[in-house]
């Protein structure tokens, strides 16, 4: 058994309090209100004023470098190469950055490599992590809760800030106190390579009021909100990762779509903006310029325009979309000139160190900019790790669990319990949006009315695995590589009058090479047949065939969560309330479903 030394910089503010907490006995599923605790305009004032005394300690205990340090983020990739890690390991100690950022690793395996950065960290550490569904984004083994395009189905936005407040609980588990999340980018563009499922949608207002709610419930649990990608990557046909996406509207259209999310998250409370790296001409004006780099956006626009308070952090300055702006080192210093407090996935930290401190004796950058920044990170360093006293609503079970946690061992015991699998099976359940319900098939479930078959097209193990065991009904698992054997499977399917079909394989139906199975499998929607679809909505744009069934259900993704809960449905337990949160070519209107 590995025993990890619980480090203070990650239980600090905890452990006096442990006894105080366990009588409060307060948890994770409180009511959802507008207003949070960090929405408050005296947050701001409090922030400053509870820290002064911390911050300016630390400030000026810090030699100029370190200062300089304290606005890069680096990142930690592959902890299992030892010498890239060792590397990174010293690379901390000698040049004291503000934070690390986590990819894909156990989480077993971040409890120790938080631990070992922060020993050799005489500031604690910032730990990040790109969490959108929470943890299991970068940690196998945890349970991950729904796609933002899930979410953005639900019309209970209370769920969606008690998934935020169990999310914080559990990264604070692992020691880790910023999510980059959630993703406020309104998804106009059904092409998009990149935003898509991450977004909450194509209206403005719901992507807003979903945003809102996932930001408040990790605030008020103790963890910084992200809000990206400033000013908004919905509406782009390329990824900022491979180039430079372009944004071409007016500034009457980004008001009032991509940038709406973002004033009405900021206008709550929201803790941290993270710039992206596209180009807006209406924005910035210099052909070529990402807005991240603009001091006309960052400044002007979200400073003093939207007067934004709190964090503004760089995406990875390891993408194509910023590498346009130079080599390592000089693209940091126009990071950081254009209005970013911090950046992120810095490629060389003693090269941007260097070139920061030129740039200051240069004068192309102020070293009251750089006090600012610095002093703005610390402050929320102070808040989120180094407070000895919690806000009372941001207490749940952490208690109880930091007692249970000697050890790497029991971590994904301790994040994969019964109240998150309770949680999940409410947002999935949710989410699920009824879109047809001719002479209300849906009862035949309600009412145990069916006799017929079922018709799988991709693979649901869960799903298989439940109806084989609660439904005396036949299961047909049409097979997608072999043509002749599906058209014999549909033709036998032909004599049943009800049918149930499943589509957890959502691309198939885009493949020109299955458009004869396609024709095939549509015959089947007709008046007595009910069609589940596991997926993204955008795909049902190649499954019109199957849009004349009776009943037609999107559950949005095709993973056990999602396959329990058609199966729920099934069986008559499910009261749909979920809305679509795009539109399907002409077939559907974002907004629709039918509440039963």
């Amino acid at each position: 058994m590995v025993f990890v030394k619980l480090h203070k910089y990650k239980i600090s503010g905890f452990i006096f309090f442990l006894f105080f907490l366990t009588l409060l006995s307060l948890n994770c599923g409180e009511a959802y209100t507008e207003k949070s605790n960090t929405s408050d305009v005296c947050f701001w004032e409090k922030l400053k004023s509870e820290s002064r005394y911390w911050v300016d300690s630390v400030y000026n205990s810090l030699t100029l470098e370190e200062r300089i340090a304290q606005l890069f983020w680096i990142a930690v990739e592959n902890p299992t190469n030892a010498t890239a890690f060792r590397r990174a390991i010293s690379e901390t100690e000698t040049y004291q950055p503000g934070g690390i950022l986590l990819f894909r690793m156990s989480p077993e395996t971040a409890l120790e490599v938080i631990d070992e950065f922060q020993k050799v960290s005489n500031t604690p550490l910032f730990v990040s992590i790109d969490g959108e569904w929470g943890l299991a984004m970068r940690f196998p083994g945890v349970e991950p809760y729904p796609f933002a395009m899930t979410l953005g189905a639900i019309h209970n936005d209370s769920l969606i800030y008690r998934m935020g407040r169990k999310m914080a609980h559990q990264f604070r588990l692992c020691g880790i106190h910023v999510n980059m999340a959630p993703v406020a980018d309104v998804n106009s563009n059904p092409a998009n390579p990149v935003i898509g499922f991450r977004s909450f949608g194509e209206d403005p207002k719901n992507v807003a009021r979903k945003s809102i709610a996932y930001m408040q419930g990790l605030q008020d649990g103790g963890v910084m909100a992200v809000g990206k990608h400033f000013p908004g990557h919905g509406d782009t046909s390329t990824d900022s990762h491979k180039t430079l996406p372009l944004v071409a509207h007016s500034r009457q259209r980004l008001d009032s779509m991509e940038i709406y999310p973002f004033k009405r998250m900021i206008d709550e409370g929201l803790w941290a903006v993270m710039s992206a790296h596209i180009e807006i001409p209406e924005l910035e004006s210099e052909p070529g310029l990402p807005v991240s780099f603009s001091q006309k956006v960052l400044k002007d626009l979200l400073r003093d325009e939207m007067g934004f308070r709190g964090l503004v952090i760089t995406d990875a300055l390891n993408m194509e979309g910023a590498r346009v702006m130079g080599k390592p080192g000089e693209r940091d210093v126009l990071a950081l000139s254009a209005g970013n407090d911090i950046v992120e996935f810095t490629e060389d930290l003693p090269a941007a160190i260097k070139a920061v401190k030129e740039a200051i004796k240069n004068e192309t950058l102020s070293f009251e900019a750089i006090e600012d920044k610095c002093r703005r990170s610390l402050a929320f360093k102070y808040w989120l790790i180094e407070r000895k006293s919690l806000d009372v609503d941001a207490i749940d079970d952490d208690s109880d669990s930091l007692m249970e946690m000697t050890s790497t061992e029991n971590i994904l015991e301790l994040l994969n319990n019964e109240q998150v699998t309770e949680l999940n099976r409410e947002l999935y359940e949710a989410a699920l949006t009824l879109l047809r319900n001719e002479n209300d098939v849906i009862s035949w479930f309600e009412n145990q009315q069916y006799e017929g078959a079922f018709v799988l097209l991709g693979e649901a193990p869960a799903l298989l695995n439940k109806i084989s065991n609660r439904f005396d009904c036949p299961v047909y698992q049409l097979p997608l590589n072999n043509p002749s054997l599906f058209s014999q499977r549909v033709r036998q399917l032909e004599k049943y009058q009800q049918k149930v079909i499943v589509i957890s394989d959502t691309r198939w139906g885009s493949r020109a090479g299955n458009a004869i199975q396609l024709s095939e499998i549509g015959v089947l929607a007709d008046e007595n047949s009910v069609v589940f679809f596991l997926g993204n909505p955008y795909h049902l744009i190649n499954y019109e065939v199957l849009t004349n069934a009776a009943g037609l259900i999107v559950a949005y993704q095709n993973n056990e969560q999602a396959q329990l809960a058609v199966i729920n449905a099934l069986s008559g337990h499910i009261n749909f309330s979920g809305r679509l949160p795009v539109s399907v070519g002409e077939l559907f209107d974002a907004g629709d479903g039918i509440k039963r």
